[in-house]
Protein backbone atom coordinates (compact mmCIF):
# COMPACT_ATOMS: atom_id res chain seq x y z
CA UNK A 1 0.00 0.00 0.00
CA UNK A 2 2.55 2.46 0.71
CA UNK A 3 4.21 1.87 -3.00
CA UNK A 4 0.77 2.91 -4.41
CA UNK A 5 0.37 6.15 -1.93
CA UNK A 6 4.37 7.14 -3.45
CA UNK A 7 2.34 7.07 -7.04
CA UNK A 8 0.34 9.24 -8.27
CA UNK A 9 -2.08 6.89 -9.82
CA UNK A 10 -2.32 5.24 -6.67
CA UNK A 11 -3.09 7.88 -4.69
CA UNK A 12 -6.00 8.79 -7.48
CA UNK A 13 -7.42 5.04 -7.12
CA UNK A 14 -7.12 5.12 -3.42
CA UNK A 15 -9.02 8.66 -3.60
CA UNK A 16 -11.77 6.97 -5.68
CA UNK A 17 -12.05 3.79 -4.15
CA UNK A 18 -12.72 6.06 -1.23
CA UNK A 19 -15.22 8.07 -2.19
CA UNK A 20 -17.09 5.30 -4.00
CA UNK A 21 -17.03 3.77 -0.60
CA UNK A 22 -18.73 7.04 0.93
CA UNK A 23 -21.42 6.98 -1.44
CA UNK A 24 -22.47 3.61 -1.09
CA UNK A 25 -22.53 3.89 2.32
CA UNK A 26 -24.32 7.12 2.33
CA UNK A 27 -27.01 5.82 -0.17
CA UNK A 28 -27.72 2.16 1.28
CA UNK A 29 -28.57 3.57 4.56
CA UNK A 30 -30.32 6.67 2.69
CA UNK A 31 -32.50 4.28 0.53
CA UNK A 32 -32.55 1.19 2.83
CA UNK A 33 -36.16 0.15 4.56
CA UNK A 34 -35.16 2.01 7.55
CA UNK A 35 -34.20 5.31 6.30
CA UNK A 36 -35.23 7.34 9.34
CA UNK A 37 -31.93 6.53 11.09
CA UNK A 38 -30.34 9.81 10.77
CA UNK A 39 -27.07 8.76 9.80
CA UNK A 40 -25.28 12.15 8.57
CA UNK A 41 -22.20 12.69 6.22
CA UNK A 42 -19.89 12.46 9.29
CA UNK A 43 -21.15 8.47 9.40
CA UNK A 44 -18.96 7.08 7.15
CA UNK A 45 -16.00 8.50 9.16
CA UNK A 46 -17.04 7.68 12.41
CA UNK A 47 -17.62 4.09 11.43
CA UNK A 48 -14.10 3.94 9.45
CA UNK A 49 -11.92 5.33 13.24
CA UNK A 50 -14.35 2.96 15.04
CA UNK A 51 -13.56 0.03 12.66
CA UNK A 52 -9.79 0.89 13.11
CA UNK A 53 -9.49 1.33 17.05
CA UNK A 54 -11.39 -1.91 17.37
CA UNK A 55 -8.22 -3.69 15.40
CA UNK A 56 -6.56 -2.71 18.43
CA UNK A 57 -8.45 -5.25 20.30
CA UNK A 58 -7.67 -8.06 17.37
CA UNK A 59 -10.89 -7.25 15.73
CA UNK A 60 -11.37 -7.68 11.74
CA UNK A 61 -11.79 -4.03 10.22
CA UNK A 62 -15.21 -5.16 8.68
CA UNK A 63 -16.15 -6.58 12.55
CA UNK A 64 -15.87 -2.95 13.67
CA UNK A 65 -17.54 -1.18 10.56
CA UNK A 66 -20.48 -3.39 11.65
CA UNK A 67 -20.52 -2.76 14.97
CA UNK A 68 -19.83 0.45 14.32
CA UNK A 69 -22.70 1.05 12.13
CA UNK A 70 -25.26 -0.56 14.51
CA UNK A 71 -24.45 1.64 17.00
CA UNK A 72 -25.19 4.27 15.02
CA UNK A 73 -28.24 3.05 13.50
CA UNK A 74 -31.83 3.87 15.44
CA UNK A 75 -32.90 0.32 13.99
CA UNK A 76 -32.16 -3.25 13.31
CA UNK A 77 -30.21 -4.15 10.25
CA UNK A 78 -30.21 -6.97 7.51
CA UNK A 79 -27.17 -8.32 6.54
CA UNK A 80 -28.19 -6.52 3.54
CA UNK A 81 -28.39 -3.21 4.46
CA UNK A 82 -24.97 -3.67 6.79
CA UNK A 83 -23.04 -5.14 3.46
CA UNK A 84 -24.44 -2.07 1.46
CA UNK A 85 -23.58 0.47 3.95
CA UNK A 86 -20.00 -0.90 5.12
CA UNK A 87 -19.04 -1.89 1.18
CA UNK A 88 -18.52 -5.37 2.02
CA UNK A 89 -19.63 -8.69 0.65
CA UNK A 90 -22.47 -10.35 2.07
CA UNK A 91 -20.58 -13.30 3.48
CA UNK A 92 -17.64 -10.98 5.08
CA UNK A 93 -20.74 -9.25 6.62
CA UNK A 94 -22.10 -12.70 8.06
CA UNK A 95 -18.95 -14.46 9.35
CA UNK A 96 -18.14 -11.03 10.89
CA UNK A 97 -21.60 -10.71 12.27
CA UNK A 98 -20.83 -14.09 14.14
CA UNK A 99 -17.80 -12.91 15.36
CA UNK A 100 -19.55 -10.42 17.09
CA UNK A 101 -22.85 -12.36 18.33
CA UNK A 102 -20.17 -14.69 19.83
CA UNK A 103 -18.78 -11.77 21.43
CA UNK A 104 -21.83 -10.43 22.91
CA UNK A 105 -21.75 -7.02 21.06
CA UNK A 106 -25.00 -7.58 18.67
CA UNK A 107 -27.52 -9.78 18.60
CA UNK A 108 -29.77 -11.43 15.92
CA UNK A 109 -33.35 -10.92 15.89
CA UNK A 110 -36.08 -11.41 13.23
CA UNK A 111 -39.39 -9.81 12.18
CA UNK A 112 -43.11 -11.39 11.68
CA UNK A 113 -43.87 -12.31 8.35
CA UNK A 114 -40.03 -11.66 7.13
CA UNK A 115 -37.25 -15.01 6.64
CA UNK A 116 -34.40 -12.49 6.91
CA UNK A 117 -32.18 -11.87 10.18
CA UNK A 118 -31.56 -8.93 11.52
CA UNK A 119 -28.70 -7.26 14.17
CA UNK A 120 -28.76 -4.35 16.36
CA UNK A 121 -25.88 -3.76 19.16
CA UNK A 122 -27.20 -5.89 22.60
CA UNK A 123 -28.70 -3.40 25.26
CA UNK A 124 -24.86 -3.07 27.21
CA UNK A 125 -21.82 -3.75 24.98
CA UNK A 126 -19.96 -2.15 27.27
CA UNK A 127 -20.24 -3.85 30.57
CA UNK A 128 -20.26 -7.00 28.35
CA UNK A 129 -17.22 -6.20 26.85
CA UNK A 130 -15.60 -5.06 30.73
CA UNK A 131 -16.94 -8.66 31.76
CA UNK A 132 -15.20 -10.06 29.06
CA UNK A 133 -11.68 -8.29 29.72
CA UNK A 134 -12.16 -9.25 33.61
CA UNK A 135 -12.38 -12.77 32.90
CA UNK A 136 -9.36 -12.72 30.96
CA UNK A 137 -7.52 -10.97 33.27
CA UNK A 138 -8.63 -13.69 35.62
CA UNK A 139 -7.32 -16.17 33.20
CA UNK A 140 -4.23 -14.35 33.63
CA UNK A 141 -4.12 -14.12 37.22
CA UNK A 142 -5.05 -18.08 37.82
CA UNK A 143 -1.54 -18.57 35.92
CA UNK A 144 0.51 -15.94 38.43
CA UNK A 145 -0.98 -17.86 40.78
CA UNK A 146 0.09 -21.12 39.93
CA UNK A 147 3.49 -20.11 39.00
CA UNK A 148 3.81 -18.23 42.64
CA UNK A 149 3.23 -21.43 44.00
CA UNK A 150 6.69 -23.13 41.51
CA UNK A 151 9.19 -23.59 44.67
CA UNK A 152 11.89 -23.57 41.61
CA UNK A 153 11.19 -19.98 40.51
CA UNK A 154 13.98 -17.29 42.15
CA UNK A 155 13.28 -15.11 44.52
CA UNK A 156 13.54 -11.97 42.06
CA UNK A 157 11.14 -13.67 40.03
CA UNK A 158 8.65 -14.67 42.45
CA UNK A 159 8.70 -10.52 43.56
CA UNK A 160 8.00 -9.62 39.98
CA UNK A 161 4.61 -12.45 39.84
CA UNK A 162 3.62 -10.99 43.45
CA UNK A 163 3.65 -7.50 42.22
CA UNK A 164 1.82 -8.33 38.96
CA UNK A 165 -1.00 -10.49 40.92
CA UNK A 166 -1.34 -7.67 43.40
CA UNK A 167 -1.53 -4.64 41.17
CA UNK A 168 -3.90 -6.57 39.16
CA UNK A 169 -5.83 -7.28 41.92
CA UNK A 170 -6.27 -3.95 42.25
CA UNK A 171 -7.48 -3.07 38.89
CA UNK A 172 -10.24 -6.02 39.16
CA UNK A 173 -11.58 -4.48 42.22
CA UNK A 174 -11.82 -0.87 40.20
CA UNK A 175 -13.34 -2.82 37.32
CA UNK A 176 -15.60 -4.74 39.32
CA UNK A 177 -17.15 -1.44 41.30
CA UNK A 178 -17.40 0.37 38.47
CA UNK A 179 -19.06 -3.10 36.51
CA UNK A 180 -21.82 -2.78 39.81
CA UNK A 181 -22.29 1.02 39.27
CA UNK A 182 -23.18 0.33 35.22
CA UNK A 183 -25.45 -2.54 35.69
CA UNK A 184 -27.05 0.01 39.29
CA UNK A 185 -27.30 2.90 36.54
CA UNK A 186 -28.96 0.82 34.07
CA UNK A 187 -31.70 -0.81 36.16
CA UNK A 188 -32.89 3.00 37.12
Amino acid sequence: MGEQLRSGAGLSILIVQYKLNDQNFMSAVKTSSIAGNAVQLSSHQFVERFAVALETDGFPRIAGRVFALLMISEFELSLDEIADAVGASKASVSVNTRLLETKGLIERISRTGDRRDYYQTTRDPFAHTMEQRIAKWDRVRAVIGEGLEDGTLSAPARARLREFDASSQVCHDVLEATLLKLRARGKQ
